[in-house]
Parts: C-alpha cells; structure tokens; sequence
C-alpha cells in the first residue's frame, strides 16, 4: 500500500527518540518522512539505549507498521504467538487455553529494542529524516513553532511533536503547569529477561521458550505474564506486585533479585525456577502510574503524542499501540492541509480523533487490574470458573476478551483521523493558541 504524499511538506520536529517513549516518535518521524516532510528528531540521550523488555505487537498497530514498510523487519525478530494460557498461582493449575484471535491480524510479540530499530532503521534511511542525538530540548515555542536546546541552539520548524514520555518537558510548556502528577497505582513491575541456553536445561522452562504462547499466572495483589522474543532466543517475564518501596517512574531502575523472590514465595514451581536464573544485576523494577486525562495535547503548533499525553498501564498491553495510532493519525492530517496556516486547525483535528479514544484505553486497562488481582475468595472462584466456560466472548482478562479486543484491535487510526478532518467545519475549530 503506497503512503499518499502530502500536499504541503512541512519543516517537523519531534521531541522524543529513545526507547522508553520513543516508539510514537520514531513511529510519527517515519509516517511523516514517508508523506514528504522533512523531519528533524531531537534525543535528548548521547545514544539510544537498548532496554531489555519484550512488548506485544497487537493488530491494530501492526496493519499501521505493514502500510508504512516496517514489518519485514519486525517479523524477523518475533514470535507469532498461538495460544495464551492463564493459571493459577500457587500450584501452576491451568484455567483455560485461548487461540490467539486472528480475525483482525496476527497477534506478535517482539523484543522492545528490535521493534524500535526496525522502525529507526527504516525512517533514517529516508534521506528527508535526521535523528539528532545529544540533543536535550528545554523549551518550546508554540507559534510559530521552534525548540530550544540545552546549548542555547534555536531549531525553527512549521509543528513541534512532543513525544518525550511520562516526564515530558514539552507538556510543561504547552499546560504552563509543571505539576501534573502521577498517581501512584500502589503497583510495581520487575522485568527479566532469560537467554535461551539457560531455560533449555530444564523440561518445564525448555516447553515455555519454545511454544508460542503467552503464559499469565494470575494471584492476590499479583500477576506475571511472560512470553518468548526473539524467535524463540530469550523469554521475557514480567512480575507485577504491590509498590513497597516508591520505585521511580523509570525503566532502567534496578531492582533487587531477593525482594522480587520474596514477593512470589509460594508460587507455581516454574514461577520460582524462573526467578532462580536471573543474574543479581539484571533485575529492572519500576512504579506503576496512573495519569489522569489532559485538558489538551495540542497549543498553537505543536501536539503531544504517546506518553507524553496518555501513558498507559500495562494490563492491556496497548501503550507502544496507541502512540503509534497518534503518530498515524498525525501522519493524515498534517498530511492534508493545503497552507501552513491551517496547522493548528489540523492538530485539532488529530487531538479530537484520538483523545477520547486513548482515555478510553487507559481506563479499560486500569479496570483489567482490579480483575486480574483478586486475593483468593468467592470472587476469585467465581473469576476462575468464568476462564474456564469462556470461549473468548466475556472474558475476565480483557486482553483476552473478544469485544474489548474488536474495540481495540479493529481500529484504523489513519481513516479515523481522515473523517474527522473531513468532518470539521473548520471555521468553527476552536484552536488553543
């Protein structure tokens, strides 16, 4: 599918290229590149770092990466998942087996690094992309629209894209309000990542990393989910549990191997092998968040996209989904303006095609916690006996259920942000300047 160009090629520049927000920038930077506009990507890190974390490719954001090239790449570094499997903690029993639902594409899962340099590697080969590394943005200028460096360098451009993450320097401009605050879930997350040569010595493990499928063991207060990456070379877990200590917003915050065996003592005997391999080093923990809805991501000409405006919990495994969704949409209206003057009129446009939409998704995924933790009780047999008569439809775990997987999985963020635009009545745009 050939990617329309735009009609009038803008001077773009996005804020925001690492891996920890930066999928929805290098996501915007390449849909934007692919229409003709000439992009400029500011990181504020001297390098990219590769952090160690699987993330699930769901369909809705995979049909975006196939139109715009990207999924040969990715597709040599995933695994196409089959099967999910949900059990019950202490004693590893199975509470049901779901086929993957296919009916709106391939559910894959891939290694966080691999799917952000398969997106890198095919924006920076356009030659009308520049990823600027070294680049640290400390104030923004809404009209027109500019970037100011930490070295005083001034970079002029026609729109502003933040895409700078949970801690965005962009949002504290464009709110002129430095104390927007997370809201502390009460949860925490570890991250590990297991190499194939070390789980292949056991028959349990050895059956985890080489079937395709996700495995979530479900308890009180607690949940993992783990999957293979990689082809099949490295296993990804990640242990959600109550917050005991304040962990940072972060992902890069080490965590401790003993605090995280402790949390699961008593769990299934493959939950506790798992733990055992882990090197001391290699544990990374960090605090689960709420953040309540903006009153607006968009100020003259410039817009907030991904985390930056609507960080996501990790329940429904839609945060990297929905920001390359921002991104899409962006990509459309940015790309269907006939002057430069009808920027904020078409970042308007973009904020109402997908405002409503992510808030929703960010709380159907806080909803999917409370589901998901029950302590043992009538509630939690009840929940069981529910996973064990679901055949997809009402399915407790809404990652899993078929009407909440249509609401996000069936979703064209591109056509989406096509009829809003040609919805509007642009004289009667109400843009935030």
């Amino acid at each position: 599918m050939e990617v329309p160009m735009a009609s009038v090629p803008l001077e773009v520049i996005v804020v925001g290229a690492g891996i920890e927000p930066g999928i929805g920038g290098m996501a915007a930077a390449l849909t934007l590149g692919l229409r003709g506009h000439r992009v400029t990507i500011l990181e504020a890190a001297p390098k990219i770092m590769e952090v160690g974390a699987g993330i699930q490719v769901s369909p809705n954001m995979m049909r975006l990466l196939e139109r715009w090239g990207v999924s040969d790449l990715i597709h040599t570094q995933d695994v196409a998942l089959e099967h999910i499997q949900v059990r019950r903690w202490d004693n590893g029993d199975l509470l049901a087996t779901m086929p993957v639902n296919k009916t709106f594409g391939q559910q894959v899962v891939i290694h966080r690094a691999d799917l952000h340099n398969a997106i890198i590697n095919r924006a920076t080969a356009l030659p009308n992309v520049k990823l600027r590394e070294n680049s640290f943005v400390t104030h923004v200028q809404f009209s027109p629209a500019n970037v100011t460096l930490a070295n005083g360098e001034i970079i002029h451009g026609d729109v502003v894209i933040g895409a700078d993450g949970i801690k965005s320097i962009i949002r504290t401009h464009l709110l002129e309000d430095s104390t927007v605050k997370a809201v502390a879930t009460g949860d925490a997350a570890y991250r590990i990542m297991l190499p194939r040569h070390m789980m292949e010595q056991d028959p349990e493990l050895k059956k985890l990393i080489d079937e395709p499928r996700a495995t979530r063991w479900l308890g009180p207060s607690r949940h993992i989910v783990a999957y293979p990456v990689r082809k099949h070379e490295l296993y990804n877990v990640v242990l959600l549990h109550p917050d005991s200590h304040d962990v940072d917003e972060s992902w890069t915050t080490q965590g401790s191997k003993q605090a995280m065996a402790d949390n699961y003592e008593g769990w299934d005997s493959s939950v506790g092998k798992l733990i055992d391999l882990v090197s001391d080093n290699e544990v990374l923990e960090w605090e689960l968040c709420l953040h309540h809805p903006l009153k607006t991501w968009v100020r003259g000409s410039v817009a907030l996209i991904g985390d930056a405006c609507h960080p996501m919990l990790p329940y429904i495994a839609q945060g990297a989904a929905q920001a390359v969704e921002d991104a899409a949409a962006l990509g459309v209206v940015l790309s269907t303006i006939s002057s430069r003057e009808e920027i904020p009129i078409a970042l308007s446009a973009y904020e109402r095609s997908r405002k409503k939409r992510a808030e929703m998704v960010q709380q159907s995924g806080s909803d999917n916690r409370i589901t998901l933790h029950l302590p043992d009780g009538p509630e939690q047999i009840a929940r069981d006996a529910q996973f064990k008569a679901s055949v997809g439809e009402n399915n407790p775990d809404k990652w899993s259920d078929r009407r909440t997987q249509e609401f996000l999985w069936g979703w064209d963020a591109e056509k989406a942000a096509l009829d809003t635009w040609n919805d509007q009545e642009p004289l009667k745009v109400n843009v935030n300047l």
